[in-house]
Parts: structure tokens; sequence; C-alpha cells
């Protein structure tokens, strides 16, 4: 039970077992539905599961929810009669079951919530489309109704898909804001940007898939799936280019550990703090963003430096010395146009809070917080004892409004808590 606990989303992935479990033993499957149609779709889904987009820390198959969908809303028929809801949805997700196992055959990694959102969601629009009935028909035998304008049909299959679509996107975001233990407003914030655009583009495509399959059958799948595909190839593209440039940014942030400067490990203890630390102040993606790679920066200036500092803590370092760090950083970074934004940061990191209460001078958020938690390393040196964080708090609280900034010591306090 514990484990249930600590991975939630394990929860869902049970669910969805059971959901579908059920769904498998009500179906009821006769030989007339093996067409072309439901065949090419069932391969559609298999494939899907294949090819995952990693994205803002989540997992989508954008590639298994387009034909799926379109499984779902399209008018079956199978000897003048529509297959029940629990049909459907056992097709559905004994199709997402062996794209998993195929997936984990050739060792690639499925992600258990991600794969329990998508279906529950599936699950969701299957109930919308296919289980309620009124005025004795479905909203799937009323949208291809003749009687029903093909504009309000087509509306109505879109909805359907939509709320399906969100009620996945909800759940996976519970799972992470579970796992994080942050604030709702950076996990929400992480669905802006390309994960919105291909979530949108792969809801829009299952009615679309409905609606042609009943002028181009099989067809309809891979064609409707196409925009799909390269729209998947686009963001799998942006995904691997931010990918480099944060491989790089942990290589160059290595140098002072390699070299010796540092303490093994201090860099990216900084860098987990100072993400905690943002997260509970509740920055936005963006702003994490900033704060980790300025954390994973902040000791590379230590190269210019004549004579290494006494355990390589910046905390004993002198006022000279971190002018020498600050125009050393900014060397090493200036060739590289998506890192340059990170200069006032790093440069900021050297500036007591109380020049901004003594001089009004603005210090960026990020370079707040990895003073705080560069501080707190040095102190503890990565030490997690009780003792050992009782110190580091008594020596930050000394230096409380005038070398940190009260707010960010308080976050710091409960990031600490947390772990």
């Amino acid at each position: 039970m514990s484990g249930l606990v600590q991975r939630p989303g394990l929860i869902l992935f049970c669910l969805a077992i059971l959901i579908g479990s059920v769904a498998a033993l009500w179906a009821d499957v006769t030989p007339e539905m093996v067409t072309a149609a439901s065949v090419v779709a069932i391969i559609a889904i298999v494939l899907g599961e294949q090819l995952p987009l990693r994205i803002a820390g989540r997992v989508i198959a954008p590639l298994t929810t387009a034909p799926a969908l379109g499984l779902i809303l399209s008018p079956l028929s199978f000897g003048g009669e529509a297959p029940s809801a629990w049909t459907v949805l056992a097709v559905v997700w004994l199709s997402i079951l062996a794209g998993g196992l195929v997936a984990r055959a050739r060792g690639l990694s499925v992600v258990e919530g991600s794969l329990g959102s998508r279906f529950l969601g599936m699950v969701v629009t299957t109930l919308l489309a296919r289980g309620i009935v009124s005025d004795g028909q479905t909203l799937v035998e009323w949208a291809f109704d003749e009687r029903t304008h093909s504009a309000l049909g087509a509306l109505g299959l879109l909805v359907a898909a939509m709320v399906g679509g969100l009620v996945e996107r909800g759940l996976d975001n519970v799972v992470v804001w579970l796992a994080e233990r942050g604030g709702w407003r950076h996990v929400v914030a992480a669905e802006v940007g390309p994960l919105a655009g291909i979530s949108a583009a792969t809801v829009a495509t299952g009615p679309l898939i409905a609606l042609a399959s009943p002028v181009l059958d099989w067809a309809a799948t891979p064609l409707l799936t196409l925009p799909v595909l390269l729209s998947y190839l686009s963001v799998q593209r942006v995904v691997a280019t931010r990918q480099a440039l944060e491989e790089a940014v942990v290589a160059l942030s290595r140098f002072s550990e390699i070299t010796g400067l540092t303490r093994v490990g201090h860099v990216q203890r900084v860098a987990d703090l100072s993400v905690a630390i943002g997260r509970e102040m509740g920055a936005d993606v963006v702003t994490l963003r900033a704060i980790e790679r300025t954390a994973l920066l902040h000791d590379v200036g230590q190269l210019g430096l004549r004579e290494q500092l006494r355990g390589g803590a910046t905390i004993h370092a002198s006022t000279a010395e971190e002018a020498t760090m600050a125009r050393s950083v900014a060397r090493v970074i200036a060739g590289t146009p998506q890192l340059a934004e990170l200069t006032p940061y790093l440069d900021q990191v050297r500036t007591p809070f109380r020049r901004t209460r003594e001089f009004g001078e603005h210090i960026p958020l990020p370079s707040r917080i990895v003073r705080v938690a560069n501080a707190w390393d040095d102190i503890t040196e990565g030490a997690v004892s009780a003792r050992a964080q009782a110190v580091a708090l008594e020596r930050l609280h000394l230096g409380l409004g005038y070398d940190y900034d009260p707010e960010v010591v308080t976050a710091l306090e409960r990031a600490v808590a947390w772990r």
C-alpha cells in the first residue's frame, strides 16, 4: 500500500487495468467486427505506443490517442448493429496493453501513470459517445443521423473528445503534482506551449477520423493521423534541441568538480535545492529553468581564480574573487546566445540582499535563490543530519536581510522539510 501512495501513477494504471478487464469481460466481439478499418485502427494504436513523446516532464502518446479516438467515435456497424461501449472500450484497452507489452519487449520504458491517464481519458470519451443514451440514441448515433446537422454532429464528437483529453491531462498533472509536491501553478504552466499544441491537434484528429471513416473506410486512420505524425516529429525536434542544451549546461557545470575546485555533488545539490525553493515560491516553468541553469553554472567562474577557495565554498570568497568569478563565467557563456540571458543572474548571485533595501538595487529571483541554496550547501557540505541543517539555518538567519532574502530562506525551510 505504501508503494501505491508513493507512486500515484501506479494507482491510475491499476484503475485502468480494472476498468479494462471489466470491459473485456462484458465485451461481445463477433467475427463480423474484424474489418479492415478496425484492424488498421488497432495496428495504429499498437504502433503509437512505440512512439511516446517526452515533453515538459510528461509522457504522451499522440499517435495512440488519435486513432483510438477515431475508433471510439466512428459510426461502427456490424451486421446492422453497433457494438456496445464495453466492446469498443475493450478493443482500445487490449490494443494499448498490447502496444505497451511490445514496447517493453523492445526495451522501451513504459510510464504506468501516463498509460493509465491516457486510457482513463478514453474511458470518459467512450462513456459520453457510446454509454449515455438520450431519446433512444447515443451521441455517435445522433451525430451521424441524417436528421442531425453535420456541423452539430461534428461539434458533439469534438466535445466528447475534448472532455476525455482534459481528463487525461488533468490526471497526468495530478500525478506530477503529487510526485513533485510543488504548487499547482508550475504544474499547470507546463501545459502551455508545444505540449498544448500537439494535445489539441491530437484531440481534434479523433473526430476527423470518425467523420471521414464512412467515406474513406480504413484509409481514414492513416491519412488523418499523418498531420499528428508531422506535429510529433516537429515537437520531437524541439525537445531534442532543448535536451542537447541542457546536457551541455550539465557538462559545463561539472568542470569545477572535475578540476577539484568544488566538492563532488555540490553543483547538482545546489541546483536541485534551488529548483525546490523556486517551486515553493510559485515560480513558473520558464523561471524554474533559469533558476536551475543559474545554479548549475554558478561555480564555473572558479576556473578563473588563481588560488583555490577553501573547500571550494564561495561563501569564503572575497569581493575581488567574487568579481573575478563573475567575469570568468560571463566570458565562458558569452558565445552561447541561448545562455546569454543568464549573465545578469550569474553576476548578481554574489550581490548581498541588503543592496536591495539600501540602494534599491534589483536582484533577480534566480540570483537570490541560488545565493541561499549555495550558502546552505557550503555550510552543510552535503550532510543531511538534523544537526548540520540546524547549524546551516542558524548561519542563514544570522545573515537574514543582510546577505540573504528572508522570503527565500523561508521557502528553503519549507523545501528542506519536504525532503
